[in-house]
């Protein structure tokens, strides 16, 4: 049965949203990979939070329990996408600047 919006108008939904689960896509060593992570993300036009795992005071002590920082999570519906963006950033690699390219 329809109702009378697309596929994709139907995935925009609010209330449908507010449903969908958050599932971690990555574990951040630090909260500035965290932070590239998902803001790399957010530019691929996935949406995603960089959730830290840290108890105020405590913060080294949880990192070195855990081994991590913290998570970058995504909607349920966005994690397959997500992992292999992720994947393909942390294996790029910057190309070398050429001679003949003025720095500013």
């Amino acid at each position: 049965m329809s109702d009378g919006r697309d596929d994709r108008e139907r995935e925009e939904d609010p209330e449908e949203l507010a449903d969908e689960p958050l599932v971690a896509v990555f574990e951040a060593p630090d909260e500035q990979t965290a932070t590239m992570v998902r803001d790399f993300l957010q530019e691929q036009g996935v949406e995603a939070t960089a959730v830290p795992i840290q108890i105020a005071w405590f913060s080294t002590v949880e990192t070195m329990h855990h081994g991590y920082w913290g998570k970058v999570e995504v909607l349920g519906k966005d994690a397959p996408r997500a992992r292999e963006l992720v994947r393909d950033f942390l294996a790029a690699r910057p190309e070398p600047s050429r001679p003949d390219e003025e720095r500013t």
